[in-house]
């Protein structure tokens, strides 16, 4: 029994080649065969996992039904009618669309996107007029702060794609400046919700790491010698 010098996998008998590596192999003990035995299968079968993430996805689907038809039983059966399962009814449908949709449709990011803002979109106005509360929260709050977390969701997206060919440290760079600009734009609609002048305070503690810290990979990506080496590292 003999091991590769190179990787130290453990090698056939008359193994000419490491099948890991590549790295020959040179025995003199051993008279090489010209086709040897090989112990695992010469060729690899590639299993459709979509097929399978659409069946898993449209599966928790049908389950969701349970709850949803439980809660809406025990709404009837408690408070004579549909009140407050409504809010299950909203819940479920943000899960379906987050989770479940992109396993199930294929469809661009964009239209994602905006499927799932409309979700979040349809839940907050359950909550409003289940709590009969005021519209201001809804419209200077809820819907502003949701229509900006879907863009940024959006851009994150975008930027992880492999058809993004910009460096890698400069979209961890776009990355950190756009979350210090959205902990911003939290705190300036909170000011409007509150009818206050809006002046950045808390928001900059935030705001300026993540100014500083993409800088720093901004000229760390200007130092080839130190972006190979990161490559390497996180296998980029």
């Amino acid at each position: 029994m003999s091991y590769c010098v190179n990787c130290g996998v453990e090698l056939q008998k008359s193994e000419p080649r490491c099948p890991l590596c590549g790295t020959e192999v040179i025995n003199p003990n051993e008279i090489a065969e010209e086709k040897p035995v090989r112990p695992y299968p010469s060729h690899v079968e590639h299993l459709d996992r979509s097929v399978d993430r659409r069946y898993i996805a449209s599966f928790i689907s049908l389950l969701l039904l349970i709850p949803l038809f439980t809660t809406m039983l025990a709404n009837i059966l408690v408070s004579g009618g549909l009140t407050w399962s409504y809010l299950v009814l909203g819940g479920e449908l943000v899960v379906f669309t987050v989770f479940l949709l992109p396993m199930i449709a294929r469809m661009p990011k964009v239209l994602y996107a905006a499927i799932d803002a409309v979700a979040v979109g349809v839940l907050l106005l359950l909550i409003r007029v289940l709590t009969q509360s005021e519209w201001d929260w809804l419209l200077l709050l809820g819907l502003p702060i949701t229509g900006l977390a879907t863009l940024m969701c959006w851009f994150f997206s975008a930027m992880a794609s492999p058809k993004c060919r910009l460096p890698v440290l400069v979209r961890f760079t776009f990355a950190l400046a756009c979350v210090g600009l959205f902990v911003v734009a939290i705190e300036f609609f909170i000011g409007l919700y509150m009818h206050a002048i809006f002046w950045p305070t808390w928001s900059l503690y935030v705001l300026f790491p993540c100014l500083v810290l993409a800088s720093s990979l901004l000229l760390l990506n200007r130092r080839a010698r130190v972006k190979e080496e990161i490559k390497k590292r996180f296998y980029f």
